[in-house]
């Protein structure tokens, strides 16, 4: 178990740094297009047509592909004063049943935006100025919210199997 655990856990890290380096480049896209949307528009008085939408887009792409990074590096911000009053095999043990409950609450939401997108797929939706179809975002969003919920799901393994073997 503990060899499949430690493969899972390896390939959901290579996964996790793919994200990242997606999420990168959405970064670099949207400091690139707005650059070049108000060099257009002060320089040549022609604006870059759908930068509003590409913007828009990609920083929602961004913050999904950062997220799961974002949970295995324990970046997210904290409100733990109550927690330090444990010992820390209950701190690890109340850690795993957190990470379960985000795992269950991402799952659900993974589920939603997955149905959502195929509405969206169903009606043709596009956005306004390019007519981009927006289900192709939907269902990215959603695999980002899987491999998210994955994460959750090793640290709460991580979490418990350490309070298990601490005496």
């Amino acid at each position: 178990m503990s060899k499949v655990f430690e493969r899972s856990e390896e390939v959901l890290d290579k996964i996790i740094t793919i994200q990242q380096v997606i999420a990168n480049v959405f970064l670099f896209f949207i400091m690139a297009i707005i650059t070049f949307d108000v060099l257009g528009r002060n320089l040549f008085n022609q604006p870059l047509k759908g930068t509003y939408e590409l913007t828009e887009l990609g920083a929602a792409l961004l913050v999904f592909f950062a997220l799961a990074m974002t949970h295995r590096k324990g970046d997210h911000i904290t409100i733990d004063f109550l927690l330090d009053r444990f010992s820390d095999k209950m701190k690890r043990i109340i850690n795993g049943m957190v990470e379960i409950v985000v795992a269950i609450v991402v799952f659900f939401m993974a589920r939603h935006i997955f149905e959502n997108g195929v509405r969206m797929m169903e009606r043709n939706s596009t956005t306004t100025d390019l007519a981009l179809p927006v289900h192709p975002f939907l269902f990215i969003i959603a695999f980002t919210l899987v491999i998210f919920m994955f994460t959750a799901i090793v640290k709460a393994f991580t979490y418990l199997r350490l309070a298990v073997n601490e005496k």
